[in-house]
């Protein structure tokens, strides 16, 4: 119940309520029709033993009982009994068996109370029966007047017949209206999550349309807004500050490796000559993370260069070319195949593609294979596929490989890495309308795809 939508959840609520509501409707309408024409009827029988002979004739009790047929009594019974609880006179030969009521209603009959009761059956057949009891003339009778409540019964399930249609067809259509209700008053929700789906971290100057009343969704839409100007402002600052730092840094880092690089150059104590190494490497690492920081704030920017039509595979070529010696060393095959044209920022584009490889390289072991992919996905549309051949990434931890500062912790994983080469590359895709995606290959081995336009 809880994963539907709130449309269906109130629309079945809408109908559950009604449907309580008018069984609770129908229960009591159909107890006081009941009521209603049981009371008519025990007016009747009431009226009925008023309009009984005052006494049994002198003739006997066959004449009292030709009085008592030329009563109008239709489907009503009338039962005269003595004080041993034996029939004297019976309108009906069928109920001359027993008595209708038992002894102790009798007897409460017979000491001048009105006794009503509802027997669930009569003898004649199953139709239920209404009993009054009365004392009858100057002895020890009671009269005992009966009528069938067929109908009744008859009425109560004749409103049922027709209740129980109409109760269904008004749950259904209340249904429908919530249903209906409920999409009308959530439409300005569903605009907001679509139009929030599509405000990325990379820009939140677009805002949510508020409706132009003030109601709840109206204040949500524009708390929300609130928080994304607030974010925006944030993240602008974090930005700036990101590239400001990365400029500034530049150029002391280059200056450093200048001096070290001199230093280098005129040292002659194998100690010193190996520090100064271990410092250039360091402050060469160092310059390279200022680099990727000022890509990745240019990236978010929207500002990594102009687009202009590049040619993919030679591209790929020069990055290959690039790494040609370093694979050497390990014995490592670089291979590449495919070509397209697309446009983009040929620096960004020549950045992620180099990382691709790097990445690719770096995991791939001794003697193994490093594969580039470059296929066209139509008329402005490129996919670049980088494979290696080595340990492969946990499947839990393939969603968060392009997340900044992100660090596999597995086999793939080696010690100094900032953890921004990927995340350039999804930043540089992102850039150029695509995405960037990883899966392992099933015979060992990761393969990232750069999907670029179209």
């Amino acid at each position: 119940m809880r994963r539907l939508p709130i449309s269906v959840r109130l629309a079945f609520l809408t109908a559950a309520s009604l449907s309580a509501l008018l069984a609770l409707v129908g229960i009591v309408v159909h107890h006081q029709l009941g009521a209603g024409l049981r009371a008519g009827i025990d007016q009747q029988l009431a009226a009925l033993a008023a309009a009984l002979p005052p006494r049994l004739p002198e003739e006997g009790f066959a004449e009292a009982a030709d009085e008592f047929d030329q009563l109008e009594l239709g489907d009503r019974l009338v039962q005269l009994v003595d004080g041993r609880g034996e029939l004297v006179v019976t309108s009906d030969d069928v109920d001359a068996a027993r008595p209708l009521l038992g002894r102790a209603d009798l007897e409460r009959a017979r000491d001048g109370a009105a006794v009503l009761r509802t027997l669930p059956e009569s003898p004649a057949d199953d139709d239920p029966l209404r009993v009054l009891a009365v004392p009858y003339g100057d002895g020890e009778l009671v009269a005992v007047l009966a009528a069938e409540l067929d109908d009744v019964r008859d009425a109560q399930q004749a409103l049922v017949a027709v209740y129980g249609p109409v109760a269904l067809l008004g749950v259904a259509v209340a249904g429908l209206l919530g249903f209906g209700i409920a999409r009308r008053g959530l439409a300005p929700v569903r605009r907001m999550t679509d139009e929030a789906e599509v405000i990325g971290g990379s820009d939140l100057s677009r805002r949510l349309s508020a409706p132009a009343r003030l109601d709840e969704v109206g204040r949500l839409a524009r708390t929300l807004n609130g928080m994304l100007a607030r974010l925006d402002a944030a993240i602008g600052r974090e930005r700036a500050f990101t590239a400001d730092a990365s400029h500034e840094l530049r150029t002391p880092l280059a200056i450093l490796r200048a001096e070290i690089e001199l230093a280098l150059d005129r040292a002659d104590d194998p100690a010193v000559r190996s520090a100064l190494d271990t410092a250039l490497q360091e402050a060469a690492r160092l310059s390279g993370l200022v680099d990727d920081l000022l890509v990745l704030a240019r990236a978010d920017s929207g500002d990594l260069g102009t687009h202009r039509p590049l040619d993919v595979g030679e591209l790929v070529d020069v990055v290959i070319t690039r790494f040609a010696t370093l694979a050497g060393r390990r014995g490592v095959r670089l291979e590449s195949a495919g070509a397209a044209v697309v446009r983009g920022d040929s620096a960004g584009l020549e950045r992620a593609v180099a990382n691709l490889v790097d990445n690719a390289l770096r995991h791939a072991p001794d003697g193994g294979l490093v594969t580039v992919e470059v296929r066209a996905t139509g008329p402005a549309g490129v996919t670049i596929a980088v494979s290696d051949t080595g340990p492969g990434v946990p499947p839990e931890q393939l969603g968060s490989l392009f997340d900044r500062f992100s660090r596999v912790d597995d086999a793939r994983h080696e010690p100094g890495g900032a953890g921004l080469g990927l995340a350039i590359v999804s930043a540089v895709a992102t850039a150029h309308s695509g995405r960037v995606t990883a899966a392992n290959l099933a015979d060992g081995g990761l393969r990232v795809t750069l999907s670029l336009g179209g």
